[in-house]
């Protein structure tokens, strides 16, 4: 893990150009599930999951990293289950294993982002599966 958070934070590493880096609306149908589901995340949860963001799990969200660099694919959770079967943060094909994606489903202490957010977003939820049905 420490070689990742380096790797991704390196200064010298190439990150998204600016037309790249604009964020997609959630309700844009025509920008991929992919990029509105990390800006969705980006928004919502990069403030703390980002280097030196407050954020107490060693994932970033930050839409300008690669996906790979976020360390939320395929990675168990630093911060437990919630019940879920063999859990991982992101689990590719399988939005019932995704423990990101229960956090957002939720409004109880599991609840994130835990400010301002007494309602689930609906449409989030519904692109997140989908983004995560998408990934293999």
């Amino acid at each position: 893990l420490k070689g990742s958070i380096e790797k991704a934070h390196d200064p010298n590493r190439k990150m998204l150009s600016f037309e790249d880096s604009k964020l997609a609306p959630l309700t844009d149908e025509s920008a991929s599930a992919e990029k509105r589901a990390r800006g969705y995340f980006h928004v919502n949860c990069a403030h703390c999951h980002s280097r030196w963001g407050g954020g107490n799990s060693p994932f970033f969200v930050v839409y300008t990293l690669p996906l790979v660099d976020t360390n939320i694919i395929d990675v168990k959770p630093a911060h437990g289950n919630i019940d879920l079967t063999d859990a991982r943060l992101i689990a590719p094909g399988h939005p019932e294993k995704s423990v990101l994606l229960e956090r957002i489903k939720r409004l109880d202490h599991y609840r994130m982002p835990r400010a301002g957010s007494a309602l689930v977003d609906e449409k989030a939820v519904k692109l997140i599966e989908k983004w995560i049905l998408e990934l293999k």
